[in-house]
């Protein structure tokens, strides 16, 4: 379960909204939503720097780690940590592999549901399809320069870990700019997406290993 947590918490991230400060509600949801769906369609591809904070409800300092972030549609993820530590993630379609140092682990989200729900959301959130996620009760806000999409999980397994999970995208292409989940225990983990190439060319065999 541990490595189930740290899976999860390095998908999910972001900065933290006190109260959602600076953001009001969006009173058209439904307008919204297909205006996200639809600018999300038009993204193929995303590279990006990222840099991660992981806050420990148990120590006062924040850990800070930073690597390399590449999705392509449909549904291929890599995430590749490379400070403080080597860790890479690797999402592809169904399959998710998984090296830490000399271990290599090999999952399929077919096999366990848990991994498969972690997918979903994933996906979701990068493609704009996040409304259609039945395990979640979804608001939207919005402040001059974005939108903050918060994501109630209704499923139990999930809300037995998340408190919530806060998508924040741009005004301008609807890209995903930082995810923040909020774990039960008190942690959250936040990962900043920096220097973002928009539907710029990546090779298939990114995700590969």
């Amino acid at each position: 379960m541990r490595k189930l947590l740290f899976l999860a918490s390095i998908l999910f991230s972001s900065t933290v909204f006190a109260q959602h400060a600076a953001y009001i509600a969006v009173t058209d949801t439904a307008g919204f939503k297909q205006q996200f769906a639809a600018a999300s369609q038009k993204i193929n591809s995303i590279k990006s720097d990222f840099v991660q904070e992981k806050n420990l409800s148990m120590l006062s300092e924040k850990i800070t780690s930073k690597g390399k972030f590449w999705f392509k549609k449909d549904n291929m993820v890599r995430m590749e940590y490379n400070q403080p530590f080597q860790y890479l993630m690797i999402l592809n379609k169904n399959d998710i592999y998984i090296k830490d140092g000399q271990k290599e682990n090999k999952i399929s989200t077919k096999s366990n549901k848990l991994f498969q729900q972690i997918n979903q959301i994933m996906v979701d959130c990068v493609k704009g399809t996040a409304f259609s996620n039945k395990d979640f009760t979804v608001k939207v806000f919005q402040n001059n320069t974005g939108y903050l999409i918060e994501m109630s999980p209704i499923n139990k397994t999930l809300k037995d870990m998340f408190k919530k999970i806060n998508v924040t995208v741009d005004k301008k292409q609807y890209a995903v700019n930082s995810i923040e989940m909020l774990e039960t225990s008190g942690d959250n983990t936040v990962i900043t997406f920096v220097n973002k190439e928009i539907n710029s060319n990546v090779s298939d065999a990114l995700f590969t290993h």
